[in-house]
């Protein structure tokens, strides 16, 4: 084979290579499927939140929200942009740059600690690893353990800009009659999460 021929077929070569590593860092998982949900399915799961959350309830009385795979992702992939558009106009830069994202959960069945895994589809597939530190059978915080663009290979959690990379509990929900939903904990179950809720009163605090 002359030289020129072989160089040619060397740049196709490499050629060949770039477009398939392109590919591959643009596909996501069988898992990602931000189109596939009913209509409606993510409003209906928006207000059967807020219904939970805004139910009359006895002081600090225990209770819990659960919150599964599916129906969480319908709000993601349907619901999260306008949410986000009336309560926090400036996280939408970072919502356009990662893409929308969905959800699923890690084995449960497995050593702990368990994991979530949210993953984005913007100008490639991205990956976010979020684990919980475990207090007996529920979790205190989630921290972003793992970045991966593609699935494969792994990226600076900065790289989420001003995401934060731990979640801590006890986190505070305001009401608008002045009550305040306290999250203390997170459970990881197959189908999804549980929040472990309680109520506090308007002039409780």
């Amino acid at each position: 084979m002359s030289p020129p021929r072989r160089r040619w077929w060397l740049w196709c070569a490499i050629l060949l290579v770039l477009v398939s590593g392109w590919l591959l860092l643009r596909t996501p998982p069988g898992w990602y499927q931000p189109n596939q949900h009913a209509s409606g399915a993510g409003e209906r799961f928006e207000q059967l939140v807020v219904d939970q959350l805004t139910t009359l309830r006895e002081q600090d009385q225990r209770w819990e929200l659960p919150l599964d795979v599916a129906s969480c992702n319908a709000f993601l992939a349907q619901r999260l942009r306008p949410w986000l558009q009336r309560e926090s106009k400036g996280v939408l830069g970072i919502l356009d740059a990662l893409g929308t994202p969905q959800m699923r959960m890690g084995p449960t069945d497995l050593a702990p600690p368990p994991a979530l895994i949210l993953g984005f589809r913007g100008w490639s597939w991205m990956e976010v690893e979020l684990q919980g530190q475990q207090d007996g059978a529920t979790c205190t915080a989630l921290e972003v353990t793992r970045t991966r663009v593609g699935g494969l290979l792994p990226v600076p959690a900065s790289s989420l800009g001003d995401v934060p990379t731990t979640i801590t509990f006890p986190q505070s929900i305001p009401l608008q009659d002045d009550r305040t939903v306290v999250v203390d904990a997170v459970r990881f179950e197959e189908t999804g999460l549980v929040l472990i809720c309680r109520t506090r009163l308007a002039g409780s605090e």
